[in-house]
């Protein structure tokens, strides 16, 4: 994962001209996100084993006459190297591919994706599920040992770079038992330049060519880079993979409060924050998928009083998709704090979810109901729904969290306009939706409630 410009198709064009050179039996799936580009990358690759220098090498590659080659055309390529006779390789050398060209079929020992995260696709969740959905296909047609050459530069928390730079494969010893979990890829991720303001030493320094020409970074090609940027968070993305702004918060941190958790105490069956009686409710959000555990499942507790404070109580986070890990995390929350409404962000497949959790409310006599709640289109995108929601109340300094522990991750996700992980913030965005302070009324204090006469003693009289 490289910046822009920096040179990344070029460089993996040269890798399949080389690697077909040391191994002309060789296939090659190329995939970029449009046949176009694919087929340009081809071009280049034809244009490095068609070139006389090339040629004189390695004469037996090609034949001299193009219209004699085994296959010489803009989507697909077999050299004539009798090593590919030998070992009966029908797939083509190179094979040239967008994200909607079919690929079924085919084999590679090597697949290469050049640059399948643009903008096109990168920030929307249908166009993050095409890439992923392509990538998917990928297993099915690699040979057994098949590599993969991944270059790009990020665009969004959620890409599948970002997805790629996670996923993990399990260890096993000689007796077939786990022992580890390691990284699938190996992962070179480069900035422009290591301070990130533009001062730092850059990855590609500015430098002059014998014929004059000049090539690289320094601090002012940078600058003009910057300023041509209007969204400042692409422009990290694309040149420091970092899909955020460090610069511009989507929350401000010095809106962020913190109470002081000795003032929070359960009086008379009742939680209160110095005295003040809290209204208590939760949320929580799913992390329900057929795919994989890349998300979390986040259940939070909140508490408001009379005054319209608001307190982060608790805050659970798991990454699971089985149900019965989901009731446990309510019902703990609920033996806890007690809250008597929980609401649920629901897509169809979570319906089953939240009606099964439902029976297990009934089956132990929780004195809880569930607000099933099922966003519309009308109502903005995830993104503008938090957005609406959550500013107006840390604006106006309505809001407590506890120091440390889970809030810290909760304060990046609020930082951030492009977290890795917003399903804290999402899960606080849903429960603000049912809050509702108490009414006003005298403060908890720890006394008996029995009045005694003043003058004489005992127990007075009604």
């Amino acid at each position: 994962l490289f910046p822009r410009d920096h040179q990344k198709s070029a460089m993996v064009a040269y890798r399949c001209a080389w690697e077909i050179t040391r191994d002309p039996s060789i296939t090659i799936l190329y995939i970029s996100s449009t046949s176009g580009l694919a087929e340009k990358q081809l071009g280049f690759i034809k244009d490095i084993l068609d070139s006389s220098v090339y040629r004189r090498y390695w004469p037996d590659m090609t034949h001299p006459d193009e219209g004699k080659r085994k296959r010489w055309t803009n989507t697909e390529i077999m050299v004539d190297h009798p090593k590919r006779m030998e070992e009966g390789v029908r797939d083509a050398t190179v094979f040239a591919a967008g994200l909607t060209t079919g690929i079924t079929g085919l084999h590679c020992n090597v697949a290469v994706l050049d640059d399948v995260v643009v903008k096109e696709n990168a920030y929307t969740k249908d166009g993050r599920d095409k890439v992923a959905s392509q990538y998917s296909l990928l297993s099915s047609i690699e040979t057994t040992d098949a590599q993969e050459w991944i270059v790009g530069t990020r665009y969004h928390p959620k890409d599948l770079y970002g997805t790629l730079i996670t996923i993990t494969e399990e260890v096993y010893d000689e007796d077939g038992e786990q022992v580890d979990l390691d990284p699938v890829y190996e992962v070179l991720q480069r900035e422009v330049e290591d301070l990130s303001d533009g001062t730092g030493n850059f990855l590609w320094p500015r430098q002059q060519r014998g014929d004059g020409r000049w090539f690289g970074f320094n601090a002012k090609i940078l600058a003009r880079k910057r300023a041509k940027y209007l969204d400042k968070t692409q422009y990290h993305a694309q040149y420091y993979n970092n899909p955020n702004d460090p610069g511009n918060e989507a929350i401000e941190s010095e809106l962020f409060q913190h109470y002081d958790p000795v003032f929070l105490k359960k009086l008379e069956g009742v939680w209160c924050f110095n005295g003040e009686p809290l209204a208590v409710f939760a949320a929580i959000d799913f992390a329900f998928s057929l795919r994989d555990l890349a998300d979390y499942t986040v259940l939070v507790v909140i508490g408001i009083s009379a005054a319209g404070d608001i307190y982060i109580l608790d805050i659970q986070r798991k990454k699971t998709n089985k149900t019965k890990v989901y009731y446990q995390m309510v019902l703990d929350a609920y033996l806890k704090w007690g809250f008597k409404k929980l609401r649920a962000e629901v897509t169809a497949a979570q319906e089953v979810i939240v009606e099964r959790i439902k029976d297990d409310i009934r089956r132990d006599g929780l004195l809880l109901s569930i607000d099933k709640f099922r966003p519309v289109r009308s109502m903005g995108t995830k993104e503008e729904r938090i957005a609406a929601t959550l500013g107006p109340y840390y604006e106006n300094n309505s809001v407590w969290h506890f120091a440390g522990g889970m809030c810290e991750i909760l304060e990046q996700e609020l930082i951030q306009y492009n977290p890795p992980h917003d399903d804290i913030k999402d899960a606080l965005h849903s429960v603000f939706g049912i809050m509702k302070a108490p009414l006003a009324r005298s403060r908890m204090r720890r006394h008996s409630n029995v009045i005694t006469h003043a003058r004489f003693g005992g127990v007075a009289s009604g």
